[in-house]
Formats: C-alpha cells, structure tokens, sequence
C-alpha cells in the first residue's frame, strides 16, 4: 500500500510540537472548544413569505409508500425510495434547496440535485438544477444539507437548469406542473412533463416520457405517479466539541472492535471546493487502524470520528482546519491552510486482537542427585 495517507495522517503529531516545557506553577486547565465556537450558524434567508412557505412544505425527508422497482436491488429489484430536501448555502441561487434521492436500502444518493423556488412574471416557478460533477466530484455534498453551516462550496456555475414546474399556492400545501414539455432523451422519448403535489405529510410526483409521435413511452402506467409521505430522516448526525460533525448513513448492529485489533476503513478525503486529496479506494485496498484510534498516527477528527464504529458503518466526517492541519495545510496534498477537511468512509472489517502468548511451562524439578 502506498504511504502517502500515512504520512499525511501522521503531520499533526510532527506540527504539535515535543511536550511542553516544565511550568514554575501548574498551567491553568483548557478549556474545551465547543462546536458552536468553531462554526458560524447558518440558516435561510427567503427572498419572500410565499417562497418562504413553499419552501417549507417542501423541506424534509420524504419515503415513498410502496417499493419502486429499480435494478440491482432486492430479490423482486424493488425498495422504499428516500427524498431529503435541506436549504443550503449556494454561491449565486437564491432559495436554493439541496436534494438527494436514495434507496432505503443503500447509503449512498443515486441522485443530488440544486432546486430554488423563484419568482416568474406575475407567478412562482420550482426550478430544478443537475450538479455539473463527477460522481466522485458529488461525494464532498453528500448529506451535506443536515449541516448547512459546513456546506461544501458549490456555485451557479456548476449547475445546468434542467425544467422548471409552474407552482400554485393553497396554504400549506402547493401544485406544479411543468409550462410545456421538456427535451429529454431517456428510455426513447424526446420530450417529458413533470408534476408534482405537496399536501402536509404526503407529496406526489409524476414523470412522463413521450416520443416523437406523441405517444407515451414511459411513466403512462400504474408507476406514473409516485407517492411520498414525510418520514424522520434515518441518518443520525452528531454535533462534537472541538468542531467534528458526523453523519452515520449506515450503522448496523455488527461487530465492534476491541482494545488491541483493528478496523479496516475505505475512504475518500476531500476539501471544501471538491478537491479529492486522498482515497483508499483508489489504491484498491481499506487502511488498517490500530483499535483504539491513536492521534499518534491520525489527526484529531479522525481519532474522535471513529468513536462507536461497527463492521458496516458508513460514515461522514466533517473535520475542521483546527482538528486536521490547522494554519499551515498540507500543500503537496491541495490541502490549504485553514481547510475544512471532509470524509466518506465505510468500516470494510473488523479484526480481533490477536490472542495473548501461551506461558512457557515451567521446568520440571531436578530429581535426587540431578545437579
């Protein structure tokens, strides 16, 4: 394995300096940095109170009532789809809403999507954006929007408008449907309308393709219309003194380390621009982390960002500059002073300790005579 995670997990040891020097009198006690201290808060501001309250019908996580089939999942290649919808910080849109779609049984978004409510003429307009990324490129936004005060910088020009839905306001509830139909080239059709209906704790959506004739050429069945209700978001995110934040996307009743084994961890590290630094699954193999996480051999958030890990657990971490490496970066790795350092990583296994030596018998008593 290359040593390059090595050595960069192993700068913070070198930059803290040797112990500290003898002190005439005992130094006063630290105090401890709370995460309030490290981040500034951060919450929308909405251009108007009729963008405000769409919005707000929108935001949440939403699950779909019945298994939507898709390939390569269950047996029957079906599951509950997921939707959470989070205001986040987006360079140049106002209203932004950023938008993941999972499967209730995967832990990571198979679609993340920019939406803004805006006004149009007279009216209001939901418009949807797709990121302008790689997948690899996404992975820094991932669950992003549950901790919108450490939201990765994602600006205008990285997105590309995709169709907009003209949206009609009833209390707490609203309907869009898109002006006219959209080019498309999926499954065959040429052109496709969206619909879609939030109405308190349930939504609708509906997708149609048609082809060149007119014609329907998918969503004209019994799966045209999707249909969501709200649900509580089933990732756990924690808030650490010193500044970590932690997502748990997965975190299965498995296998727990123990003193003295090991946890095999795949990893993707990037920063805040999107800038992927590091990646054990590049090299094709996890990294082996000696249990208990040591600071000996880590940084900081990553000593404390394992803590409660099991065989399975997907896990992001968000790890400020102060937790990583601090005012001085790490040039050769794109990594730049003061950076926010964020990481997908996934428990692959968990290794016993190995067992204790077997005891030497002990040497049989001379007899009479033996000297």
């Amino acid at each position: 394995m290359k040593k390059r995670m090595a050595i960069l997990l192993a700068i913070p040891a070198m930059l803290s300096g040797g112990p500290a020097l003898a002190q005439d009198s005992e130094p006063a006690a630290a105090q401890p940095t709370v995460y309030s201290d490290v981040w500034e808060s951060w919450s929308p501001t909405w251009s108007d109170a009729d963008i405000q309250q769409a919005a707000e019908a929108f935001i949440g996580t939403w699950k779909t009532t019945a298994a939507v089939g898709e390939s390569g999942g269950d047996a029957d290649g079906s599951a509950n789809m997921l939707m959470i919808v989070e205001p986040a910080p987006v360079s140049g849109v106002s209203d932004a809403l950023y938008v993941e779609q999972y499967r209730s049984d995967m832990a990571r978004p198979f679609r993340q999507a920019v939406m803004q409510f805006y006004r149009y003429k007279n009216g209001l307009r939901l418009r949807t954006y797709e990121i302008l990324r790689d997948e690899t490129g996404k992975g820094v936004l991932v669950a992003m929007g549950l901790v919108p005060e450490a939201f990765p910088e994602l600006s205008r020009d990285e997105l590309i408008a995709t169709l907009d839905l003209d949206i009609q306001l009833s209390g707490d509830s609203f309907k869009g449907k898109t002006p006219y139909p959209y080019p498309t080239g999926t499954g065959g059709a040429v052109e496709m309308t969206s619909d879609i209906m939030v109405s308190g704790d349930t939504m609708k959506t509906a997708d149609r393709g048609y082809a060149a004739d007119g014609s329907v050429v998918w969503g004209a069945g019994s799966d045209a219309t999707y249909n969501w209700s709200r649900t509580e978001c089933p990732f756990t995110v924690v808030r650490h003194d010193g500044g970590l934040a932690t997502i748990d996307l997965a975190h299965p009743e498995d296998d727990q380390p123990e003193t003295g084994g090991r946890v095999y961890v795949h990893y993707t590290g990037w920063t805040a621009d999107g800038h992927k630094f590091d990646s054990s699954r590049d090299k094709g193999q996890p990294w082996p982390l000696q249990w208990p996480v040591s600071q000996m051999r880590v940084i900081a958030g990553w000593q404390q960002g394992f803590d409660g890990v099991m065989k399975g657990t997907v896990r992001k971490l968000i790890i400020p500059s102060s937790m990583a490496y601090g005012a001085q970066g790490v040039a050769r790795a794109g990594i730049g002073p003061s950076a926010t350092l964020y990481f997908d990583t996934e428990v692959i296994a968990i290794q016993a300790p190995p067992p204790p030596p077997e005891e030497a018998p002990a040497p049989d008593a001379p007899e009479d005579g033996d000297q």
